[in-house]
């Protein structure tokens, strides 16, 4: 059961957003908004939090109302808790939200995880959902044998000392093996903005759950199927098989859904080109609703 919090707890400032937290499931959730017009709603991946948002929403504000939130477990450096982790957790708490916050239906962006959660979150409650913009979900419940076996095999391949390390409780070092695996070079942590280093160590702590989560999301190819929300699911020309493995296959499954393979790209291109981003999104939402850009 849903159920969200008759109001705003409270409210302060950071960067220049209003920010906020709402209770949802018996869980705090913070988030900010900003701008007006029509809501897009922003759901971030592993190893992030609403911080991650910040500057697309500075810049979607000038057209749309922009909602970026914290999901259960991140944001809080070295949190323990026992609260369930997972997609459906996760999707529980992106639905209840939009009810709490009566901003819907939204225009949903969800990247990586957050692309599973708000496929999830799709599924369980359509209309609350205007479009959906997925960038390079993850999860493979929905992939055929051939494609899945694919999938597990270059994640091996790819994540094996990430994994390790998260094993062996080496959890910093964790972080930056997967965030150079995710861009593709090895340097790639270390030289990302100082602002990016720090958010994605303060969520290193979320890494043994996530990996080690035991929901079964309620996502696969028949649910995909009757999903009639217009969709887009993208992916970069240079990230790994495995994200393309799994976007192609959403877009198949999806009736009526866009695909695009974005040039010059890879799985970070949320947090490495915002602006680049935000204008995929903006002509996605324009695209599907018949708006002029100007």
């Amino acid at each position: 059961m849903i159920r969200a919090g008759k109001g705003i707890d409270k409210a302060d400032y950071m960067s220049g957003n209003k920010k906020a937290s709402i209770t949802i499931n018996d869980h705090s959730i913070h988030f900010y908004q900003e701008g007006l017009g029509d809501p897009i709603l922003f759901v971030h991946g592993a190893l992030a939090d609403a911080r991650m948002w910040e500057d697309h929403c500075k810049i979607l504000s000038r057209e749309f109302k922009v909602t970026a939130f914290t999901q259960r477990h991140f944001g809080n450096p070295g949190y323990s808790s026992k609260d369930p982790f997972g997609i459906d957790t996760h999707a529980h708490d992106l639905v209840g939200l939009i009810d709490g916050l009566a901003i819907g239906p939204v225009h949903l962006v969800g990247w990586s995880y957050g692309a599973d959660v708000s496929l999830s979150a799709a599924i369980k409650a359509p209309h609350l959902f205007k479009s959906l913009y997925l960038y390079e979900p993850e999860d493979p419940g929905y992939l055929n044998t051939e494609a899945r076996a694919k999938y597990h095999s270059e994640a091996k391949a790819t994540f094996t000392d990430a994994y390790k390390a998260v094993a062996d409780n080496q959890l910093d070092i964790a972080v930056k093996k997967l965030i150079d695996d995710f861009g593709k070079r090895a340097d790639y942590f270390s030289q990302q903005l100082l602002r990016y280093r720090i958010q994605q160590l303060d969520n290193a702590h979320t890494l043994s759950p996530q990996l080690n989560q035991t929901e079964q999301p309620a996502i696969n190819a028949n649910k995909l199927s009757k999903i009639s929300i217009p969709t887009s699911v993208v992916c970069g020309s240079e990230t790994h098989q495995m994200f393309k493995i799994v976007a192609y296959s959403a877009a198949t499954l999806i009736p009526g859904a866009h695909l695009l393979e974005v040039n010059s790209a890879n799985h970070m291109l949320p947090r490495e080109e915002p602006v680049r981003f935000c204008q995929l999104v903006k002509e996605s939402i324009h695209q599907k609703f018949c708006i002029n850009s100007e």
